[in-house]
């Protein structure tokens, strides 16, 4: 290993080390960076410990949010949809389909496949 005298002096003097420590810090360092094994790497038991408490913290964590529903926007999609299976003169609309009640109306005309999306505008912030 080469050893570059003005990091070793930078760690003895930020750090408050001997030489020695140095010296093994950076030895230490060179190990971890070559992926071996050091002394304080956690046992198999240990890791495993770790990864059951990380997934169960992860699973507890989860909470589904429910989103109140809008009840305007699916009025005007439920409208939508039907001016486009019943009433719409200028093409044959098929496959009318209401795949999100508050937002997203599919259809086909010919071979063509659609996804129309009502999107809500918010406030302009003053």
């Amino acid at each position: 290993m080469k050893i570059d005298e003005k990091r070793i002096a930078m760690l003895m003097k930020t750090l408050d080390i001997t030489r020695e420590e140095a010296l093994e810090l950076e030895g230490y360092d060179a190990d971890v960076t070559a992926g071996k094994k050091t002394e304080f790497d956690l046992t198999a038991e240990q890791q495993a410990v770790v990864s059951e408490m990380t997934r169960a913290d992860v699973e507890v964590g989860k909470r589904k949010s429910t989103r109140k529903p809008n009840e305007l926007k699916e009025a005007i999609v439920r409208e939508i949809a039907e001016f486009l299976s019943e009433d719409a003169l200028g093409q044959m609309y098929e496959a009318v389909q209401i795949a999100n009640a508050n937002r997203t109306i599919t259809f086909a005309v010919g071979d063509k496949q659609f996804e129309l999306n009502l999107i809500e505008k918010r406030k302009p912030k003053p």
